[in-house]
C-alpha cells in the first residue's frame, strides 16, 4: 500500500472511530454537581484539579439523539470514553434536560418532561449532602458530602473504552463482571454486538465475544502467564507491558489494569462495533492525531475457529484454510464459498473405530500419530 493510500485509510479510520460533539455555544464550566446545582446542556463538568476530562451533553454525528458522556477536554478529535444513558437517549432538541442529584441521593438524568432516563440507582441515605465530581482519571464519582465516602463511580460501569486506572475483570462471589461493550455503530452508543471480558477460569484469559451469546468466541488472548497473555506475541513490547493482571484465588477475583506510567502519554483501549480491539494513542505531532498501536484480531487467522475443527489457518496462503493430513472438508459446498467454520473430518475411520463398528479387517493398520 502506498503512503498516500495508507494515510487516506488511517484518516478514514480516524473519522470512523472518533466522534465530534455537536457545538454548544456559550457553555459554562462547573466542578461539582450538588443537589442545588444540577448540570444543564449549556454546562460542562470539568475534572479536577488538572482539567483532563470533561462531562457534558453531546450528540453523535448525524444523530437525532443526545447523551451525557465523558471525553478528553483538550484533545481533538473528541474521543468519547464513557456514556451514561447509552440505552436511553434524549431528544437532541431537549434543552431542558439536566443531570442532577435527586431527593433520594442518586445521580439522575432527567429529560425536559422531568422523566428519569438514567440513574446511578443505588440505595443511599438521603439525609446527607451528596456531591458528584469528575476526577482527572475520567472517573465520575458520587460521594457523601460529609464523610467523603464513594457511593457510586462510573469506573464500575464500563462502556466501550478501557482507560488507565480502570479495570476489566470479575468477582466470582458477587457475580460482578467488569467488561467493555462495543457501540452499536459509530453514531449509536447503545450496546453493540461485541464485548471484552476476562473469563473466570484459571489461568485467566481475555476474550472478545459476541453479545448474542453465540459460541465459539470471536477472539482470545491465550492464558495469562504472570507477565503477559501467551497468545499475544506483541506483549513483549514495552508499551504493552503496561498491563498487569492480578488474581486472588481465595477471593475468586481477577482484574486487568492498564497504566501508561507516563502523564504525557494519552492512550486507551477500545472495542469497535465490528469486534476489533484496539489500543489507541494520541500523538499531536503526527498528521493523524489518534493512531493505533495494536489491534486484535488483525488478520483472518486471528479470529477464533476460522478454519473449524482439524483445520489449519495460514494468512499467507490462498485459500487460507486447509485440512490436517488425513482429513477432508466436512462440507465441500461451504468450503467452496470460503466458509471454513464447519472444519474437517477424517478421510477414513481410525482402526479402533473400525473394530468397534465390526468393520475392521485382520490386516488393518494400527493407529498412530503424525
Amino acid at each position: 500500500m502506498g503512503k498516500e493510500s495508507k494515510r487516506a485509510s488511517i484518516l478514514f479510520l480516524s473519522i470512523f472511530l472518533f466522534l465530534h460533539l455537536s457545538p454548544l455555544q456559550h457553555c459554562t464550566l462547573v466542578y461539582n454537581i450538588t443537589p442545588s446545582q444540577p448540570l444543564s446542556p449549556s454546562q460542562f463538568l470539568t475534572s479536577s484539579p488538572g482539567e483532563v476530562f470533561e462531562l457534558g451533553f453531546f450528540s453523535p454525528t448525524n444523530s437525532k439523539h443526545r447523551y451525557v458522556g465523558i471525553w478528553y477536554k483538550k484533545i481533538f478529535p473528541t474521543r468519547i470514553v464513557w456514556v451514561a444513558n447509552r440505552e436511553n437517549p434524549l431528544e437532541a432538541t431537549d434543552s431542558l434536560a439536566n443531570l442532577r442529584i435527586s431527593l433520594n441521593g442518586n445521580l439522575e438524568l432527567q429529560n425536559g418532561e422531568q422523566k428519569i432516563v438514567w440513574s446511578s440507582n443505588i440505595s443511599v441515605m438521603s439525609n446527607s449532602t451528596k456531591i458528584a465530581s469528575l476526577s482527572d482519571t475520567g472517573n465520575l464519582i458520587l460521594r457523601d458530602g460529609f464523610q467523603g465516602e464513594t457511593l457510586w463511580q462510573s469506573f464500575d460501569h464500563l462502556g466501550d473504552t478501557f482507560v488507565p486506572s480502570t479495570v476489566v475483570g470479575f468477582n466470582v462471589e458477587t457475580g460482578e463482571k467488569f467488561k467493555l461493550v462495543s457501540w452499536k455503530n459509530e453514531n449509536d452508543p447503545s450496546p453493540g454486538d461485541f464485548f471484552v471480558e476476562i473469563a473466570p477460569q484459571r489461568p485467566p484469559q481475555a476474550f472478545i465475544r459476541s453479545s448474542n451469546g453465540l459460541k465459539p468466541p470471536h477472539w482470545r488472548s491465550g492464558p495469562w502467564d504472570k507477565t503477559k497473555f501467551s497468545g499475544i506475541p506483541e506483549m513483549d513490547a514495552s508499551y504493552l507491558n503496561a498491563f498487569d493482571l492480578k488474581e486472588d484465588v481465595n477471593q475468586g477475583t481477577a482484574s486487568l489494569a492498564y497504566n501508561t506510567y507516563s502523564s504525557s502519554t494519552v492512550s486507551n483501549m477500545i472495542i469497535l462495533p465490528e469486534g476489533v480491539l484496539k489500543i489507541m494513542r494520541w500523538n499531536p505531532n503526527k498528521s493523524i492525531d489518534w493512531c493505533a498501536d495494536w489491534e486484535a484480531p488483525k488478520r483472518a487467522c486471528d479470529i477464533y475457529g476460522t478454519c473449524g475443527a482439524f483445520g489449519v489457518c495460514r494468512n499467507n496462503r490462498t485459500p487460507i484454510c486447509t485440512c490436517l493430513k488425513g482429513f477432508v472438508p466436512k462440507s465441500t459446498e461451504e468450503w467452496s464459498k470460503e466458509n471454513w467454520t464447519s472444519g474437517c473430518v477424517r478421510r477414513s475411520e481410525l482402526f479402533c473405530e473400525q473394530i468397534t463398528s465390526g468393520l475392521a479387517s485382520e490386516k488393518g493398520n494400527m493407529d498412530g500419530f503424525w
